[in-house]
């Protein structure tokens, strides 16, 4: 009968429409599911990606490296401040050396703002006289804390906050690994890095290095300032500041 046969068809499209309302469910809710599920993969993709560059880090410091990434051509000091074709100021000292104390509360500034306005090249070279041959004492500590700061990024700050705790007392592995790399914001991996650098003590032939070139050199004086390698007297310093160091470089560069 024709009313019957409309009937059918209008129960088949309701049930077409049923069917299609019931399978746009299923997508959307496949949909929610799988965007729940790439993220989860993405975050845990992203933690081990962090987890990988932090064990870079610490796999980076404790590979072997020979020495610090600022290190001299001839691996006898680190470049504090590279300028082209401007004087090479060379300053040896130890750090437990109460004279160099003395020399870096004078000049130190003075020095460090010469390299950064670009008119010296600053070479620091650590020595380690004081531990007479003792690899385990501070003044190698403290050269190969410094060394590994370099490694990281950080050796200028972390030189200036030795100086800077070096009137409260011996040297401790505290200092080295908490205080210091605290207050110069060392942190995260760089901190990981940083202690497993010092501690591993990969820079300890760099450091020894360092101050056998000096020795051989036959520069037995701490402090001591060189200009394109000629030493200047400490009888020059005396009774100056640091208002006067660019003239004591710039004389001692044009002889």
């Amino acid at each position: 009968m024709p009313g019957e046969s409309q009937r059918q068809r209008m129960r088949q499209a309701q049930l077409a429409n049923q069917r299609a309302a019931r399978l746009r469910r299923i997508i959307i809710a496949g949909s929610l599911v799988l965007a729940a599920v790439l993220i989860a993969v993405m975050a845990v993709v992203f933690v081990q990606q962090s987890q990988r560059t932090a064990a870079d880090a610490t796999a980076s410091a404790t590979a072997g490296i020979p020495y610090p990434p600022n290190a001299t051509e001839d691996r006898a000091g680190i470049v504090v401040n590279s300028n082209e074709g401007k004087p090479v100021v060379g300053l040896y000292f130890d750090y437990q050396c109460k004279g160099c104390y003395q020399f870096d509360s004078s000049f130190g500034a003075a020095l460090n703002i010469l390299g950064q306005t670009k008119a010296i090249t600053l070479v620091y070279h650590t020595r380690v006289f004081l531990d007479q041959g003792n690899a385990d004492g501070l003044s190698h500590k403290a050269a190969i804390a410094a060394a590994c700061a370099d490694v990281v990024g950080y050796y200028e700050a972390y030189h200036e906050a030795i100086w800077a705790a070096a009137a409260d007392g011996p040297y401790t592995d505290q200092l080295f690994l908490e205080t210091i790399p605290d207050k110069v914001g060392i942190a995260s991996a760089d901190l990981t890095a940083f202690r497993a650098c010092y501690s591993n003590g990969n820079l300890k032939a760099f450091v020894q290095g360092v101050e056998d070139a000096a020795t051989k050199a036959g520069l037995t004086e701490t402090p001591l300032l060189t200009v394109n390698g000629k030493a200047i007297p400490n009888s020059d310093f005396t009774g100056k500041s640091g208002d006067d160091l660019k003239k004591i470089i710039d004389d001692a560069a044009k002889g």
